[in-house]
């Protein structure tokens, strides 16, 4: 028998442990996520950039980000611990109300129909609870499908973000 390697365990198909998953700290998994949300976010992306242009831009944004705010990552994983999906929730004092608000700056899932994103935002709201946030907001895009599964679980328009070409 040769000791020199581990046997790699073959691992039932992702689509069929995802069912029994839970919900973990995100740090560290924090590779993965972003390595995740920068394949997603490029397809809603209008910017003309080369995939390196695009790698540095989001880093940038990324580090900015974190550089404000007290931040929380929380992870679906299957049974074997296999990444299923984040969320991504910051909090900060709102400019209108002057409150602890909770930003979900990102909730993405692998596979949907699961209750994989609905676990994931709920930890995040129930974190926020503790942490004493007064509310919670998000941005989501017009065209995006994921914006009637906001409104679904309670979520309203409060204001409208109007941009315009220069």
């Amino acid at each position: 028998m040769f000791l020199g390697k581990k046997r790699k365990e073959k691992l039932p198909p992702i689509e069929e442990t995802a069912k029994n998953f839970r919900i973990v700290d995100g740090e560290p998994y924090l590779d993965e996520i972003f390595e995740y949300d920068m394949d997603v976010s490029r397809g809603f992306s209008r910017a003309e950039l080369s995939d390196d242009d695009y790698a540095s831009a989001y880093s940038r944004v990324i580090n900015r980000l974190l550089a404000h705010g007290e931040h929380k990552f929380f992870v679906a994983v299957d049974p074997y611990g296999r990444y299923l999906g984040h969320v991504w929730v910051c909090i900060m004092e709102d400019t209108v109300d002057f409150v602890p608000t909770a930003y979900i700056l990102d909730v993405e899932t692998k596979i949907s129909g699961l209750g994989i994103g609905s676990a994931l935002l709920e930890r995040a709201e129930d974190w926020a609870r503790e942490k004493g946030a007064s509310k919670v907001s998000l941005r989501v895009e017009l065209d995006n499908p994921a914006l009637n599964w906001y409104r679904r679980r309670g979520y309203r328009e409060r204001a409208f973000i109007l941009e315009k070409e220069l």
